[in-house]
């Protein structure tokens, strides 16, 4: 049910493929608030990157309703929270959702610079001047300002990332989406990017994370879904899903991922 505070209500969501024969979402019905960090967890293939990829359109629904600050955006028209009805702009509410992917993404013949402040010149038409000032600033929170004129190539793994989250905040976006951000780097990378992403959750980011960092998710997050087989199982605070779990499926998953 809608609250003041919600941001995100997702509904009986489904992504079937070859007609129905595969079922990578079976109906998702999960809310996330304003100020959430909501930590999806699950064993490989069990939906989690479908479901993140879908709150953004990356991936189209089969069915189910995705609300995103009052507006159903699976649908060309739907009408807002004063019942008005509106041509829904799937690239206007994308820009209001920043991506972080698995790998980074970041555009080889670019300096992280021109990489970070392409979307915003191009996107949101901000002059050149103020988007390189505030890349500076974003590039120095994470400790990244001398490397503004750097090819990605001449970058750590964590490095990438670290300026994959930060171009992502240059958008100004109300929601971030983490698709298992830490996969692709080396262990002894992996805490620089976590760092950051705790920074943002403790200033009340609203995020939702695909991870197999347990740690994380029982430190940072406030909510945890538990996915298996496209199935949303169980869900909870992550006193209840780590320390009470409740499905036997979870409970079997836990065991082998919990050292």
């Amino acid at each position: 049910m809608a609250t003041r505070d919600s941001l995100i209500q997702v509904t009986d969501l489904k992504k079937y493929y070859n007609r129905g024969a595969i079922k990578a979402l079976d109906g998702i019905t999960a809310d996330i608030n304003r100020g959430d960090v909501m930590v999806v967890i699950g064993p490989s293939g069990s939906g989690k990157s479908t479901f993140l990829r879908s709150l953004n359109l990356l991936e189209k629904p089969t069915g189910g309703s995705i609300v995103f600050d009052g507006v159903d955006i699976t649908k060309p028209k739907a009408k807002n929270a004063e019942g008005k009805v509106v041509r829904v702009n799937v690239d206007e509410h994308r820009q209001k959702m920043g991506m972080v992917f698995q790998h980074f993404n970041l555009f080889p013949h670019m300096t992280i610079l021109d990489n970070m402040t392409l979307a915003p010149i191009k996107v949101r038409h901000m002059p050149k001047a103020q988007a390189e000032e505030k890349a500076m600033v974003l590039l120095d929170r994470v400790g990244l300002k001398d490397r503004a004129g750097a090819y990605p190539i001449q970058l750590s793994g964590g490095q990438k990332q670290r300026v994959a989250i930060v171009r992502a905040l240059e958008m100004e976006p109300e929601v971030m989406l983490f698709d298992e951000p830490t996969s692709a780097l080396d262990p002894e990378m992996v805490g620089e990017v976590l760092d950051v992403m705790k920074e943002l959750a403790h200033e009340g980011m609203t995020m939702v994370v695909v991870t197999h960092e347990m740690g994380f998710a029982r430190e940072v997050g406030n909510r945890v879904l538990f996915m298996a087989d496209g199935r949303l199982l169980e869900q909870g605070t992550p006193d209840e899903i780590f320390n009470h779990p409740q499905n036997e499926r979870l409970q079997d998953f836990l065991s082998k991922v919990l050292v």
